[in-house]
Order: structure tokens, then sequence, then C-alpha cells
């Protein structure tokens, strides 16, 4: 592989759509309850999604930086590739929410603006808003948070050589852990304490196999995306703390990406509505919690909820995120990016390694 760079996975594209779908699905059935009105037994098994994005953004950091591993200025051009894919459109989103907030705060029941949460917002740092809650301004800003930090120890571990990797990076989080346990530290330190953190490091794992030459069988990598999806599924119910979420969930999560992968390997198609609907992901993930809950706000006004069953609103604030997303990602997220890409030159153009254009969109992002 070294000088041809990586070769383009449509499988990972489509588990974005899978993620960012799961994660709409959740806020959609959230909504049913608590804005539009409808009493119904809410699944929390579509946050499973952000479990999916975590685990897929550690495999393609070492995906497509396998050949950058201890080059010279490696670490400064794989921040700029993240700043520029991650960045603008997040502080844009959060900018809406800022200016909603100081004014029309209305539209908020609980959150009121606080300089300090705002500006932690920002800065990716997870801080207490004005109802006692841990989060950012942006509903699913958190995992951005626990994104920015991963991209931060990935980045001082490309000094190293390659094979350090998994060790030291697995040492990090583990000391991070075990620092925290038992203690409270501040709301910001918390991303750094989170069991979630070893998610990527599954991904991370399961791109040095891949990379390695591992390929499961046809039909093992079938039993390995079905088996992933239903430990996931049956475990929906399950009281979940960080480590059992982080078992149940994120090692399901790898196993089913290993298997999706290597159904690509042995041939799989991947269909284009599933590969355009994984390259918006990132905006769909940000713009969701916009659309959702002004639909059900709507509908509720409307007093739609006394004549029309519950998944007409679903599939109408389902199709209209998606839509969203969509026109999020043609008209601000994919021209900012390419004129950032432009403008923007890399400190270490020369030593980067050659990544397909698909795949360098192809990120992250609970």
């Amino acid at each position: 592989m070294t000088g041809q760079g990586p070769k383009t996975l449509r499988t990972i594209q489509a588990l974005r759509a899978l993620a960012a779908g799961a994660v709409v699905v959740h806020h959609v059935l959230f909504m049913l309850g608590h804005n539009a009105g409808y009493s119904l037994s809410i699944s929390s098994v579509g946050a499973s999604g952000v479990d999916l994005f975590f685990v897929i953004s550690g495999f393609i950091m070492v995906y497509t930086s396998h050949d950058a591993f201890g080059t010279p200025r490696a670490s400064a051009s794989f921040l700029r590739r993240r700043a520029i894919r991650v960045v603008p459109i997040y502080w844009f989103y959060t900018t809406v929410v800022v200016l909603l907030l100081a004014f029309a705060p209305g539209l908020f029941a609980k959150t009121q603006f606080d300089w300090h949460h705002v500006l932690s917002s920002y800065l990716f740092l997870l801080s207490e808003n004005s109802a006692g809650q841990i989060g950012t301004v942006m509903q699913t800003g958190w995992t951005l948070c626990f994104e920015v930090y991963f991209y931060l120890i990935f980045a001082l571990l490309l000094n190293l050589p390659r094979r350090a990797f998994l060790g030291v990076s697995g040492a990090l989080f583990a000391a991070g852990i075990a620092l925290g346990a038992g203690a409270r530290p501040a709301p910001w330190v918390t991303v750094a304490t989170d069991p979630l953190l070893f998610e990527f490091y599954f991904g991370a794992v399961t791109a040095f196999l891949f990379l390695n030459g591992l390929v499961l069988p046809r039909l093992v990598a079938a039993a390995a995306v079905v088996l992933g999806i239903a430990t996931i599924v049956l475990t929906r119910e399950v009281d979940l703390g960080v480590w059992t979420r982080t078992l149940c969930w994120g090692l399901p999560s790898a196993a089913l990406l290993l298997g999706a992968i290597s159904l690509e390997r042995a041939g799989l198609k991947v269909p284009r509505l599933l590969v355009a609907l994984g390259d918006s992901s990132y905006s769909l993930y940000l713009v969701h919690p916009f659309v959702i809950p002004a639909a059900g706000k709507l509908w509720s006004a409307l007093n739609l909820g006394d004549h029309a069953s519950p998944a007409i609103l679903f599939a109408v604030a389902f199709s209209l995120a998606l839509l969203a997303g969509h026109a999020s990602y043609r008209v601000i997220e994919k021209p900012v990016t390419r004129w950032l890409l432009r403008t923007w030159k890399s400190p270490a153009r020369p030593a980067d390694p050659v990544i397909t254009p698909k795949l360098v969109a192809a990120n992250d992002q609970p």
C-alpha cells in the first residue's frame, strides 16, 4: 500500500449513513412523545449510532493515515484536514443555536444563554449549562468533544512509529479512565476519563487488522454483520452504564464494521444512495436537531396528533431531516470544505499519504 494510498471503502459511507440514520430515528421517537404529544414507549437503540460513529472514526483515522506515522509534519497535516472537515459547519450551527438562545429564548424550555457554556462549546469542551446538563449548546455536539480529543491524541501519536500506536494509545486511554475512577473531575475533563474512548480504539484495532490482511470469509463476514446488529438490538433495554455500553454497543459495532468491509472485498456492491447519505451524514447529524423538534411542535400546534397516526409524523420528520442534511451538505459543508482545502495549504503536502477524495470526506460523527 505504500505510495498508493488506501483503497476507498464504500461500505464506510454506508455505515456512516446507518449510524446517522439511527441517531435521527432515536431523536424522532423522542420527539413523538415530548413535542408531538403521543404516548409511546421509546426505545434507546438508535443512540447506538453514536457508538458506531466512534468505531468508524477510529478505523478511518488509522486507515487513511497508515503511511503517515513517523513522517515529518504528519501531525500538522492531519490536524489541518480534521479542522477543515469538522470545525466550520459545527461552528456554523453552534452560532445558530447561540443566536436563538440570545434573541429567541422562548424556544427553549430550560436552557438559557450562558457565555461560559457558549465559549466552551466553540472550543469543543463539555460544560454545564443553565439547566444543570453537561454538554454543548448543540444537542449532538457532545460527541464532537470526544472526537476532537481522539484527534489530538492521534495527532500526537503520529510522531511515533506505527507499531507503537495501539500500545501507547491504549495505555493513555486506560490511564485517563483509571485517574477518573471515583473522582468528580470538571465536565471538560470527563472526556478523557470516559470508557467510550475505547470505541475509537476498537475501530483502530480493526483498521490495523484489516491493513495487515485480515479479511473475513464471506459467510463469517455476513454472520459478523448480523450478530453485531442483533447484539445491539437485543441489549437496547439493558440499563447501560458507560462500560456496559462500550462493550454491548462498541464491540458489536466493530464486528459490524469488519464484516461489512470484508463483504466489500468479497465483491459486495454498495448502493449509490447509501454512499450519498454517508457523504451528507455529518451535516445530517448537526442539522436534524433543528428540524425534528420544529416538526413535532408544528404538528402539535395544528392538533394533527388527534387525527393522524404517529407513523405519519415519523415518516415526515425523518424525511425532512434527510432532506435538510443533504441540502446542508450541498450548500454549506461541501463548498466550504473545498474552499478551505484550496486556500489553506498543507504544511506537509510532499509527505502526505495519497488519500482518495471520497475517504477524506468519510469521517466520524456521531
